[in-house]
């Protein structure tokens, strides 16, 4: 991936803006979206254009929501360049990697990413934060080209198979979000004693606030790993709670 290599992303919501504003000094840029964004790319200083003409890149973005992926990939199946790279960003690998490998020709390469960090939680930068690179089904030197790539742009690449990234982000991520959805739900609020460790659950809340009710239910459900630690944590915390409540019944015997 030499500077102003052509990049297409297909998608230009939250997500997509970030990739497109961190990628427009390395690459030339072409996005789309289904509706017109042609406002918001000129802002910018990215192109806006049609699919087709998206399409015509050698290296495909997937920055759309994950009940509309599917979707989109059969969009995009017949019109995809031969020998083309399509690379997508959802939070969930096993399910997106799947549905690549399944639906998309067999003449193109495919490579999973999941960036672990967002337009909130990234807001001061990127470098230093992580991406994960799965490679479902690219050649050796195109994925070390995409992972030098990474590095370049200051971040720390992991490697990993699309099942061992969902089982770990059933912890990092589905049961981070299910503990700040509760907090929000409760409307805990920062006070002014507050310790640090209560300032870090605070930042969660603040990090998770904008996503969509949709993409919430989407990491809690997708994620074939994800209701088990869940029901892991309900069931110990019930445990401590039970404990808790005998003990101070006893105390005021």
């Amino acid at each position: 991936m030499k500077n102003k290599t052509e990049i297409g992303i297909i998608g230009f919501g939250n997500f997509g803006k970030f990739i497109a504003k961190h990628l427009k000094n390395k690459a030339e840029i072409v996005v789309t979206d289904n509706v017109d964004k042609s406002k918001e790319a000129d802002e910018l200083g990215i192109k806006f254009s049609t699919l087709d003409e998206v399409l015509k890149r050698k290296i495909i973005i997937l920055a759309v929501p994950m009940e509309n992926f599917v979707e989109t990939l059969h969009k995009i199946k017949n019109k995809l360049q031969e020998g083309s790279l399509v690379i997508d960003v959802c939070s969930l690998k096993m399910f997106s990697c799947k549905a690549m490998l399944e639906i998309l020709p067999k003449n193109i390469e495919i490579i999973g990413t999941h960036p672990l960090f967002g337009p909130q939680s990234a807001r001061e930068g990127i470098k230093g934060m992580k991406i994960v690179l799965c490679n479902v089904k690219a050649e050796d030197k195109t994925f070390q080209k995409v992972k030098k790539f990474c590095e370049e742009l200051g971040l720390k690449v992991i490697t990993s198979t699309a099942e061992e990234h969902d089982k770990q982000m059933a912890v990092s991520q589905a049961l981070t979000h299910f503990v700040g959805q509760a907090l929000k739900n409760i409307n805990i609020k920062r006070v002014e004693m507050s310790t640090k460790t209560f300032d870090d659950l605070m930042n969660i809340m603040e990090i998770i606030k904008n996503d969509t009710k949709k993409l919430f239910e989407n990491m809690q459900t997708m994620n074939p790993f994800a209701e088990e630690i869940r029901k892991k944590f309900i069931k110990e915390a019930e445990k401590i709670n039970a404990q808790l409540n005998s003990k101070s019944r006893r105390k005021t015997r």
